[in-house]
């Protein structure tokens, strides 16, 4: 009697709903364990992205540049000089470098051996000359410019000194831009696939 009156009241507070809750309870104690293993044990399509962001692809390029200009900026405070590379006569147009040295002279035999030269190279040079840089690439941005018909493409870069290099394409049709970036770069389709990202601008 007890519980018939008891029940009567719930009726009456119209709170039936409540009378299923200890039963899903229940079904959920016991199927939420498995629920959750299964879905842990799912492979997710963002590995290679996590892969790339956490992994450096190594590759050398072999240019011919003719170094136009250099500039410089010394932070002697923090005890390194900015250089910004540019060149001509190449789709490779620019260079930055970070070296933990404010004395020039050091800074160019730095920047000499990171390019493949001899340290006795003089920089800059006003003939075309052959660099060999070895590169642990970060990541590559390749920007297509529509309306200036070119394609700007950015290796950032886990180097030493060297943290940046800037080519440049005349192409704008991406199959053709993936295919150059591929070429020029000595990189397979999965490394580019991992390692370039592509921005359109109209």
């Amino acid at each position: 009697m007890p519980l018939l009156r008891w029940l009567e009241k719930l009726h009456l507070l119209n709170i039936k709903f409540l009378l299923p809750l200890p039963l899903i309870l229940i079904t959920f104690g016991f199927g939420g364990e498995s629920l959750t293993n299964l879905l842990l044990k799912l492979s997710y399509h963002t590995k290679d992205k996590l892969h790339a962001n956490t992994n450096t692809l190594r590759i050398q390029l072999v240019l011919n540049v003719l170094i136009s200009e250099i500039k410089t900026e010394v932070f002697q405070a923090k005890n390194f000089t900015n250089v910004k590379i540019k060149t001509t006569n190449s789709t490779l147009k620019k260079l930055e470098f970070e070296v933990p040295v404010t004395e020039l002279d050091s800074v160019k035999v730095e920047i000499a051996q990171e390019l493949g030269l001899s340290p006795k190279f003089k920089l800059p040079s006003n003939i075309t000359t052959q660099i060999k840089p070895k590169i642990k690439v970060l990541g590559i941005l390749a920007e297509i410019q529509k309306k200036k018909g070119i394609t700007r493409v950015e290796i950032r870069t886990a180097n030493s000194i060297l943290k940046s290099l800037e080519f440049e394409f005349s192409i704008t049709e991406l199959s053709q831009v993936k295919a150059t970036i591929n070429k020029e770069l000595g990189i397979t389709r999965e490394d580019a696939r991992m390692f370039v990202s592509y921005r359109i601008k109209k």
